[in-house]
């Protein structure tokens, strides 16, 4: 019985498991028959136009490979053919697709002088045996999943074709549509029909943006009746528009800031009143754009700050930006022009010391000249440029007759009293009256002055968060000023006396003027409210500013003079020292080296007198002429026991330098002594090369001589007298010192 029982449960246990593999390949091929089906069906449905159905067949296909009844071990095989066929389809639809939308929808660029587009939109097109609607194409490449990618390439031709042109034309063109038959046509150009089918609004630009997104919404993503030739909106319109929204969102935004808003920002205060109906526009727009679902409702802030909208409520922080970038351009070109016109400014001498008590005053300008790169300094060199001298040339920008002697014709004391101040006294004058401060500056201070004060004047119209970022922005106006002009005029200050002296000028008078703006600005950009941030400074300050400037002033002025030194030096290094100057050769050198420095010189009072303030005309031709002296008396120091006959040629070689005495006044505070240090000892040694060693020593004991060291007055009795008994006793008094002055 036992044994029976076994093999009956075998029996059984074989039975089942055939009944449970015959199930399987039912299953199986149940299942495989069903994928078959998919794929027949989406032949057939492809074959006659019945897209929709096509797409669906590919989904269902999909769906079942998904989850397919077959094990593990016996499906690879089986999906790797079924997974390339389902691709197969996918592509085949895909293409189908593309091409039924690239009929359906097309942009034409019109061949006319009118640069206008038109796109076009087909309803419906043929495919196969029936036509096919738009709104399936779209349902099915949404089926398939390639609904991506097609508005992407929409979005693209969108933007390239109709956003863009009627952005950059937005003066003269406009949007429209009309609707024919089966199809429905929106014009981007110029000459619109007066029968559009969209009225204008206050700002035509918003207007015929949404009449190009309305069209797209209705005929593209919608359809069109083609009884009663009207849109027919798909259930699906608003999500495809949500969608192509999501690609076309930020590209749109850039394109009508740059293309349209970022012009439209005001330029004046004046206008924000107008700025409002272009905001107004704006949010017409978006709320149509969102009625239509292209734009999605922000939540939080950080969405809002993506929107046009947002963009157009910061109307202060870009006008100040726009304001700044204007600022800084017409300043660069300000500073960047090569011609330098000049003004003549005059300025009570007590108005030097108290800047603060003063206001920018156009009366006192005088006169108005014009100094060009091409300076003409004198006639003998006129139309020359600078950028024709060269480097190794140690006297840059002069051109000169050398050989000229210095020739008393020239009107030099004639002129130099022509010159002279109605405040100027003589020694016979109970008081002696300053001269006004008359000096030069160029145009282009006066004009940076002028655009900070009518910057600053703007600022005070804003909120004070927008009036402090317009005031930074004249900081750093100032800032390019020091950058560009030292660099970019380089080579005119180095090499024209007079632009650098201008130059200097600008900066010095730069800098009292921002100090008088910023005594009258300094708190008319403070917060009405104590809310605002309190991590701004509100006052309007420049003192640091006015530093800067003072600092690259008096650089460029100390480069220019100690550049003239160098030349005055260079003619002077011409002589070797003033020896054997009864050698008629060795004199006539020793003279063209000293009409170098005369002319040179002279050129120097002449072109600098209308440019430098008084004080530092006189100071600064003083401390050249010093220069001259101190190595003019050192030559002659370095002598030793020279001839009466070279002692006498050296007295007419020195005597040259007499006629510089005309440059100065004769009396009052700018005669030469008091600002040619060596003057008097100078004047003292020409008289020492004719006296005997009898008359010095008159001289040194009646204290005449005090202008001299112990140790200079050795060194010009060595030079000038023989090695004797009687120099070295009167060496020897010397060098106990000068006699106390007798009162």
């Amino acid at each position: 019985m036992k044994p029976k029982l076994i093999t009956a449960l075998q029996e059984n246990r074989i039975i089942m498991r055939e009944v449970h593999s015959t199930r399987y390949m039912v299953e199986t091929l149940e299942y495989l028959i069903e994928v078959q089906n998919s794929a027949k069906l989406f032949h057939e449905y492809l074959t006659q136009g019945r897209i929709e159905e096509a797409a669906a067949s590919i989904t269902n296909m999909d769906r079942l490979l998904e989850s397919p009844p077959i094990q593990t071990d016996q499906k690879i095989h089986i999906f790797e053919k079924l997974k390339e066929q389902l691709a197969t389809m996918k592509e085949i639809l895909d293409q189908s697709l593309d091409d039924l939308l690239t009929e359906s929808i097309s942009f034409q660029k019109l061949e006319d002088d009118t640069s206008g587009v038109i796109l076009t939109i087909l309803s419906s097109v043929q495919n196969s045996d029936s036509p096919t609607l738009l709104t399936s194409v779209f349902t099915s490449l949404s089926e398939i999943g390639s609904i991506n990618v097609q508005l992407s390439r929409l979005k693209k031709n969108v933007m390239k074709y109709l956003i863009i042109p009627l952005l950059k034309n937005r003066d003269s063109f406009g949007a429209s549509f009309k609707v024919d038959d089966f199809k429905s046509m929106l014009y981007i150009g110029p000459n619109l029909d007066d029968t559009s089918t969209v009225d204008k609004d206050q700002d035509g630009v918003f207007t015929h943006l949404i009449t190009v997104f309305r069209f797209i919404y209705m005929f593209i993503f919608g359809g069109l009746d083609p009884v009663k030739k009207e849109a027919v909106i798909s259930p699906f319109a608003t999500q495809y528009a949500s969608t192509f929204g999501r690609f076309i969102s930020h590209d749109l935004r850039d394109a009508v800031i740059n293309e349209y808003l970022s012009h439209a920002i005001p330029m004046e205060t004046s206008e924000f009143k107008q700025f409002e109906q272009v905001a107004d526009a704006v949010k017409r727009f978006q709320t149509e754009m969102r009625r239509m679902g292209f734009m999605r409702s922000t939540s939080g802030e950080e969405g809002e700050e993506r929107t046009l909208g947002a963009y157009v409520a910061k109307v202060d922080v870009h006008f100040t930006i726009k304001k700044r970038d204007k600022l800084l351009e017409i300043g660069r070109n300000i500073m960047l022009d090569s011609i330098f016109d000049s003004l003549i400014i005059t300025e009570d001498s007590n108005d030097a010391n108290e800047n603060s008590n003063r206001k920018i005053n156009d009366n006192s300008v005088e006169n108005y000249s014009k100094v060009e790169n091409n300076l003409e300094i004198n006639q003998s060199y006129k139309d020359e440029s600078i950028n024709s001298t060269q480097d190794n040339n140690p006297n840059e920008g002069w051109e000169v007759d050398w050989d000229e002697a210095w020739n008393d014709d020239d009107n030099w004391d004639g002129a130099n009293k022509q010159n002279e101040l109605p405040g100027e006294t003589n020694a016979h004058d109970p008081e002696v009256v300053k001269e006004p401060e008359r000096y030069s500056i160029s145009v282009k201070s006066k004009q940076l002055i002028d655009l900070t004060i009518s910057t600053l004047n703007e600022a005070q119209n804003l909120n004070a968060k927008s009036g402090i970022r317009l005031y930074h922005a004249t900081l750093v106006l100032f800032d390019l000023y020091r950058a560009i002009m030292p660099v970019y005029h380089s080579n005119s200050f180095t090499n024209v006396p007079t632009l650098a002296m201008l130059f200097h000028n600008d900066c010095i008078w730069l800098a009292d003027q921002i100090i008088i703006i910023q005594d009258q600005f300094i708190n008319s950009l403070l917060p009405q409210e104590n809310n605002e941030s309190e991590d701004f400074e509100f006052k309007i300050l420049y003192n640091d500013m006015a530093n800067k400037l003072r600092d690259l002033g008096n650089e460029w002025y100390d480069i220019q003079l100690e550049k003239q030194k160098s030349v005055l030096k260079e003619f002077l290094d011409e002589m070797d020292g003033v020896q054997l100057t009864a050698n008629e050769e060795r004199f006539e050198t020793c003279q063209q080296a000293m009409n170098k420095v005369m002319y040179t010189t002279k050129h120097l009072s002449k072109i600098l007198k209308d440019v430098l303030r008084p004080s530092e005309y006189y100071i600064i031709l003083g401390t050249l002429i010093n220069s001259v002296l101190t190595i003019m008396i050192e030559n002659l120091e370095d002598l030793y026991d020279i001839s009466e006959e070279e002692s006498h040629q050296l007295n007419l070689i020195y005597s040259m330098l007499f006629p510089l005495e005309e440059i100065f006044r004769k009396n009052g505070p700018n005669k030469i002594e008091n600002h040619v240090k060596n003057w008097k000892k100078f004047c003292y040694i020409t008289d020492i090369l004719e006296f005997s060693l009898a008359n010095i020593m008159d001289k040194f004991r009646s204290a005449e001589l005090n202008w001299f060291t112990s140790k200079e007055l050795e060194g010009l009795i060595c030079a000038l007298f023989a090695d004797t008994t009687l120099r070295e006793q009167s060496l020897q008094e010397i060098r106990r010192g000068h006699p106390v002055p007798k009162n």
